[in-house]
């Protein structure tokens, strides 16, 4: 009889244990617009939308393997940039979840299954209750402010249990942003370089506006972007560059094949003084593009001070790669993959690049 109350008690305890340990596996955490969200464990099959944060997810979790859904774009960058050389699988994941103006597939959706779709916060309702009307949990996330990618960071890292890696992340990014901005101060506004982004050229010529987080990104690297103010129509023309006359016109990542020699050899643009000067680049692409927020961006941040202020602003920044690619990714970059990641061949041609990049006889 002793005997059997011992073992009663024993499935009793072995109960209780298993739904402690089944509680402590829930997560739950708060979003970027407020909304408590409840996961009974770890998300396993995970659908991201909003187009950078694929790639930190990747990053975060070192695989690709719980990525179930991810915008066309962050498919295209991770195929030409670094992602797919360090987590291959990474392309085999559907893209067909989500729309044009990030509007949920729902059919699609469902059929990958996914615990938990990062979304959107910022641009309305119409493009979240969908997914909740279809049952499916679903995360917000902000965009256009550093603190709002730091808190992605924390986010990804809260609920991949990757909280010390977040944390370390999260550090680094502040470091810098510290370090740049100190400088940045000691130099004089009528100093720092006049500086164009342009994410088309050749089709059309399209750029940001006014509430672009490249704004800051050139203001923290020493710079005064010439589009801070543009609140109307992001589509130039050849003639409001003329205007502009850019000291520095940076080239982004959105216009396939897009780079500086098709500035160069735009007879029109002879004049201005960033062509003269041969002062254009191409931005680089690692995990995900530069032009975006993203895990690398401190990287990006470095990488444009140096573009602005060649003669003062020299870091190692191929070591510098080398360091936070373990630290990011637990990947070994070599010295090939950074000349990549910096577009060294479409850059070469640009002043003190090759020198500035750590290739001065390339």
């Amino acid at each position: 009889m002793i005997n059997n109350a011992f073992r009663l008690a024993a499935v009793f305890l072995t109960i209780g244990g298993m739904a402690n340990a089944s509680a402590s596996q829930a997560v739950d955490f708060t979003d970027m617009s407020g909304d408590e969200i409840h996961l009974s464990a770890p998300a396993k099959r995970i659908v991201v939308i909003p187009i950078p944060a694929a790639s930190m997810l990747v990053g975060m979790d070192e695989s690709s393997e719980k990525l179930v859904g991810m915008h066309p774009f962050a498919k295209v960058a991770a195929r030409d940039g670094m992602l797919s050389q360090m987590f291959s699988p990474v392309l085999q994941v559907n893209s067909n979840v989500v729309g044009n103006n990030f509007t949920p597939n729902i059919e699609a959706l469902l059929n990958v299954e996914p615990d938990l779709v990062w979304q959107w916060g910022h641009r309305g309702d119409d493009i979240i209750s969908p997914m909740r009307d279809a049952g499916l949990t679903v995360a917000t996330l902000d965009y256009g402010q550093e603190r709002y990618t730091q808190e992605w960071v924390r986010l990804m890292g809260q609920t991949l249990g990757h909280n010390d890696k977040a944390q370390k992340m999260i550090q680094w990014r502040q470091e810098v942003v510290t370090s740049l901005s100190s400088t940045a101060a000691k130099i004089p506004e009528s100093e720092q370089p006049r500086v164009l982004y342009l994410s088309h050229f050749n089709q059309s010529i399209q750029t940001f506006g006014s509430t672009s987080h490249n704004n800051a990104d050139f203001a923290l690297a020493g710079g005064v972007s010439l589009n801070r103010d543009l609140t109307g129509p992001r589509t130039l023309n050849i003639e409001q560059i003329l205007v502009w006359d850019p000291d520095i016109i940076l080239l982004g990542n959105f216009e396939e094949g897009l780079s500086p020699a098709d500035v160069y050899r735009n007879p029109m643009l002879s004049e201005v003084t960033a062509v003269r000067n041969q002062r254009v680049y191409k931005l680089p692409i690692g995990g995900f593009i530069w032009d975006a927020p993203n895990q690398e961006t401190p990287l990006y941040w470095q990488w444009l001070s140096m573009i602005f202020h060649p003669e003062t602003m020299k870091m190692p920044l191929r070591e510098e790669i080398r360091l936070r690619y373990q630290q990011l990714y637990g990947y070994d970059v070599s010295d090939e993959q950074i000349d990549g990641i910096l577009q060294m061949e479409m850059n070469k041609s640009s002043q003190h690049y090759l020198s500035l990049m750590g290739k001065p006889h390339a």
